[in-house]
């Protein structure tokens, strides 16, 4: 249970179900256009990259999500975004954990994002490692970083 407002809030990470989509792509793109100014037309995943969703659900709505896909023979993990009023609470920390979680029991050795410097210190304190220099994307930059499994949490 997270705490909010003297309340009690739980927060339920799960697969995104179909009936999640919508408000799951319309989180992802509320945060990266109004916040990083990424526009809208790169947050939808191609099927051919077999996307998975994740979502945190926390009194009834969507408060965050991430996706694991591959591309280019490699599964990364992106679309990380969690709603402004949620944050401090972990709720990224733990979706990055299910996610990777489940890429890993899908048989894959390392899992590859390029990351805002925020989920870079998550990616790190879960055994994750920056493998080149932060590159401009949009509002700031990314690094890019990789989460091996025998380094996992």
């Amino acid at each position: 249970m997270m705490k909010r407002d003297d309340s009690v809030c739980k927060v339920l990470i799960r697969k995104a179900l179909p009936s999640d989509m919508e408000a799951v792509l319309e989180l992802a793109e509320d945060i990266f256009e109004g916040e990083q100014k990424i526009p809208r037309s790169l947050n939808p995943i191609p099927p051919e990259q077999n996307p998975q969703w994740w979502c945190a659900v926390a009194d009834g709505r969507i408060a965050g999500t991430a996706a694991a896909f591959e591309e280019d023979g490699r599964w990364h993990i992106g679309r990380l975004a969690v709603a402004k009023e949620m944050r401090g609470r972990h709720i990224a920390t733990e979706l990055l954990k299910t996610a990777a979680a489940f890429v890993f029991d899908q048989g894959v050795d390392a899992i590859y994002m390029e990351a805002r410097d925020i989920t870079v210190a998550i990616v790190q304190k879960m055994g994750g490692r920056v493998t080149g220099e932060p590159v401009p994307f949009y509002e700031g930059t990314v690094t890019p970083v990789m989460l091996e499994k025998e380094r996992f949490l």
